[in-house]
């Protein structure tokens, strides 16, 4: 038997977080969309089938991304059925080892006899949330304190203090509206809290995350309003339609 798998022409959302001499990092607004995408694939293998699944293994390089940038769910090599879609039970994973990659698994995941439910996956995604938004990976070492810096710990610490900006990713600085930011690191925060009951279900996060691009979009249509230089641009081009497919404006 042959599988046929679609080619994913852009490749994985790792390559395009950060920049590399082959790729621009991509612009905010492209973040928010994949995320949304990868949310509703989330949603779909949690409640769109009659027994849901659970990814296990939920990062940025398992995310792949097609011509169009629509976001694409890859590697169920370790994935799990879970019980009826209806269901809210959790099932007990009698584990060799902790199954995922580091720095995204879920603290339930990391024992033998650990709980394994839609709220893993929930908090793998709010990981990658932290991700997209900071440019950071999950875990890093700090030279300067020769120990480990965990991406959750200091974007809640951040957030608590009120600098959520101080860690974002430089090619954001000033291109977030702030009250699409207050939602979506709302949003990624409560994903990895450390209790899964603690944490919002897939759903709560797509729809946020669907009015936190809502917002940047009016903050973004309100700023053209105002902005002479857009204007004057846009009353003395020829051409007006604008290729934004990909970051590099191919």
């Amino acid at each position: 038997m042959i599988t046929v798998y679609e080619f994913m022409v852009n490749g994985k959302l790792s390559d395009h977080i950060y920049a590399t001499k082959r790729h621009e990092p991509l612009p905010w607004k492209q973040r928010l969309q994949i995320c949304i995408g990868v949310a509703r694939g989330l949603h779909y293998l949690q409640t769109g089938l009659k027994r849901c699944i659970y990814h296990r293994d939920l990062n940025p390089r398992n995310i792949l991304l097609d011509e169009k940038w629509k976001a694409k769910l890859g590697a169920f090599e370790i994935s799990e059925m879970g019980p009826s879609s209806l269901s809210k039970a959790s099932i007990k994973m009698e584990f060799v080892g902790v199954a995922g990659t580091r720095g995204y698994v879920a603290p339930e995941n990391f024992f033998v006899g650990g709980l394994l439910s839609d709220k893993s996956d929930v908090y793998s995604f709010g990981v990658v949330l932290l991700e997209v938004l900071c440019a950071r990976k999950p875990l890093e070492v700090s030279v300067e304190r020769e120990e480990e810096v965990c991406l959750r710990d200091w974007a809640q610490k951040c957030k608590e203090e009120g600098t959520i900006n101080q860690i974002i990713d430089p090619h954001l600085t000033g291109k977030i509206a702030p009250e699409c930011l207050n939602i979506y690191v709302d949003i990624a925060t409560s994903c990895v809290q450390n209790e899964g009951k603690d944490r919002p279900t897939m759903v709560e996060v797509e729809l946020g995350l669907e009015h936190a691009l809502e917002l940047q979009e009016s903050a973004d249509a309100a700023s053209k309003d105002v902005d002479p230089v857009y204007d004057q641009k846009c009353t003395t081009s020829t051409d007006l339609s604008l290729d934004t497919t990909t970051p590099n404006g191919k």
